[in-house]
């Protein structure tokens, strides 16, 4: 994992099969970009740069798409850091059942064994934690938390909205968590000799035309969240959707939306008041700018709908925004 060139981005971060690599589990059929786990991932694209930040592959399995998608938090306090994120797409009028499993067997500097501390202590054995006894941030050093300047450091946060935080995460050695499909077979406490992390995000049941997305953040140094608000980290402003004009409407509608900052992963779906999706678009990237949905008031299938209240979503990186639409005879 890392740029399209096969460099890192961070200094210290795996770019070898073995030592980083996801599991897809879709419909309760295992799927991974490492040869001899599951069946493989057919990959759809290799890799893109939109401005200062890495998309790197695309993986497709029909009818739930998958993205794995690293890049450099734009913060200055975060240069060193990359957002890890995995993202399922149910490309389909049914619902599908994904989890995820995230490997990572890092190196710090020199290290292949860097010391892992939590923010109880040095951890020298094996553990591994749920639900909400994940610890909030673990650091690795490279020789020990008092290590002087000339030294590198790494640290990791399983941090973001309520259905990104992992629902079980690994600390032991490589060799008892490489290769396993889903869970994690080793014994707690045994001593570390060679420091691995596995993440695991349990299945959920996707409705059609719906995302999935998990993430952590991993990389040099120490994060500092200073003067960003808990709002902007749950919700970060990816798109912002305007007034719908004319509506209520009996022939067409128009939506008018701004994708901000770079570009961004966009779809959208329309609901019936019953939830049903009467109409979707497919995801694509759109650039930062003004644009604008135009809707006829009818289905996928080509046909009219009837008067009443419909519900404008739309996506961008995962981000939701929601419009309601009224249609009149």
């Amino acid at each position: 994992m890392g740029k399209p060139s096969g460099d890192p981005f961070t200094e210290g971060f795996p770019t070898s099969a073995q030592g980083a690599y996801i599991v897809v589990r879709a419909d309760y059929t295992m799927f991974s970009n490492k040869p001899g786990i599951g069946a493989p991932l057919t990959l759809l694209d290799r890799g893109r740069k939109p401005e200062d930040y890495y998309m790197t592959i695309q993986w497709i399995r029909d009818p739930v798409r998958i993205w794995q998608k690293l890049y450099l938090l734009p913060e200055d306090s975060l240069r060193a850091f990359c957002n890890i994120e995995i993202l399922a797409y149910n490309d389909a009028a049914d619902s599908h059942i994904v989890g995820f499993k995230l490997f990572i067997d890092p190196k710090v500097g020199d290290n292949p064994n860097p010391v892992l501390e939590f923010p109880t202590g040095v951890q020298a054995t094996t553990c591994k934690f749920t639900g909400p006894n994940i610890p909030a941030y673990w650091t690795l050093y490279e020789d020990s938390p008092d290590q002087g300047e000339g030294y590198s450091l790494a640290q990791g946060v399983p941090f973001g909205r309520d259905m990104l935080f992992p629902d079980e995460v690994a600390f032991a050695n490589a060799s008892d968590l490489d290769n396993s499909e889903w869970y994690f077979p080793f014994v707690p406490g045994i001593p570390i000799t060679d420091l691995a992390m596995a993440f695991r995000w349990d299945n959920i049941s996707m409705s059609p035309f719906s995302w999935y997305i998990v993430q952590i953040y991993y990389g040099g140094g120490y994060p500092s969240f200073y003067g960003i608000s808990p709002a902007n980290l749950d919700r970060p402003n990816t798109v912002e959707l305007g007034r719908p004009y004319p509506n209520p409407f009996n022939a067409r509608v128009s939506v008018p939306f701004e994708i901000i900052e770079r570009p961004r992963l966009v779809s959208w779906n329309i609901y019936d008041i019953t939830g049903r999706v009467v109409r979707h678009s497919k995801p694509e990237y759109i650039e930062p700018g003004q644009y604008s949905v135009r809707w006829d008031g009818r289905s996928d299938y080509g046909g009219e709908l009837a008067s009443g209240v419909y519900l404008f979503s739309m996506w961008a990186d995962g981000v939701r925004r929601t419009q309601r639409l009224v249609i009149l005879e």
